[in-house]
């Protein structure tokens, strides 16, 4: 939803009447309020014992990665459509399994390459059916896009990408430190990161808020929900799982659409389906060899698989 969302809040012209760069400000606010107030509902000022400022300081890694990804997409939907940025942002379900090879030293056995190969083609084969084109697209029959737009794409990918991995491997190396504490923690970069970027532009003549109403509101609580969402996924199953669930949802989506809201679902689009879900079926059940010890986690990295389990 990224994407529409930004779009529905840009002016006739294509810009922002707007501060842009408060939204993602408050919503890095909202979510480091929300991991401070649970950890202070849930635990005590013990947890703060095994923190040192190295665990603190390794968070600034994934938190600038993904302050790049999120403030980039302004720019590149200047560039494209919502459609095109969609349909080049499934390019990261690849590279999620790459990076996860070479980052986390995940062995990847050819079914699992299959899989997941497959999951990219059927969420691209669905934006180019039309499940996802936007209005301007769907008249003119195809994507805008310019040279710079794709330079810009690239890397929002690799920042995508990249961020999920590292961020999963920071999150598991103590895989029994609180994850709101570790979110806490992911967050103050975050918070940072976007107070330095607001206050810049504002330095550079930018109004502090500009016209926010609804939906920028409502983009800054999206944002918020989304991304602690996303931070127990990445935890507990890790990056490539977490490109499986967002994927799969798609066919989620269409069945709330066609039972709720009386949308139609063209065999085009159907055969989408087929390929997610044959995609989600490789993965979770085809690719998973049986061991002596029993199943590892999905993308739980081979450093955590030698520990004993009661140091995981």
């Amino acid at each position: 939803m990224t994407a529409p969302l930004v779009k529905l809040t840009q002016n006739a012209e294509g810009g922002y009447s707007y501060n842009k760069w408060c939204v993602y400000f408050f919503s890095e606010l909202i979510k480091l309020a929300v991991a401070i107030a649970w950890c202070g509902v849930t635990h005590d000022a013990k947890i703060l014992r095994d923190v040192d400022f190295a665990d603190f300081l390794q968070y600034a890694g994934p938190g600038f990665v993904f302050f790049a990804q999120n403030n980039l997409s302004f720019l590149a939907l200047q560039h494209m459509d919502s459609s095109a940025f969609q349909l080049l942002m499934n390019t990261r379900i690849i590279s999620v399994a790459i990076l996860s090879v070479l980052l986390l030293r995940k062995h990847l056995n050819a079914t699992e390459w299959v899989s997941i190969v497959l999951l990219m083609v059927g969420a691209m084969q669905y934006q180019l059916s039309g499940g996802c084109l936007s209005a301007s697209s769907s008249k003119e029959g195809s994507y805008r896009i310019d040279a710079e737009g794709m330079f810009i794409m690239l890397i929002i990918v690799l920042c995508a990408a990249g961020g999920n991995v590292y961020t999963q491997k920071v999150m598991q190396k103590k895989m029994d430190q609180p994850l709101m504490l570790q979110n806490a923690l992911l967050y103050v970069w975050g918070v940072v990161f976007n107070g330095i970027n607001w206050s810049t532009s504002i330095g550079r003549g930018a109004v502090a808020f500009g016209e926010v109403g609804g939906i920028q509101i409502f983009s800054m609580i999206f944002y918020a929900v989304y991304g602690l969402s996303i931070s127990v996924i990445l935890k507990r199953f890790g990056a490539i799982t977490r490109t499986f669930i967002n994927t799969a949802a798609i066919c989620c989506t269409a069945l709330v659409d066609l039972y709720f809201f009386d949308a139609s679902i063209s065999v085009l689009e159907s055969t989408t389906f087929v390929v997610i879900m044959i995609a989600v079926f490789l993965h979770t059940v085809l690719a998973k060899p049986t061991t002596s010890g029993g199943f590892h986690p999905p993308d739980t990295p081979a450093s955590l698989k030698l520990l004993p389990a009661s140091k995981v």
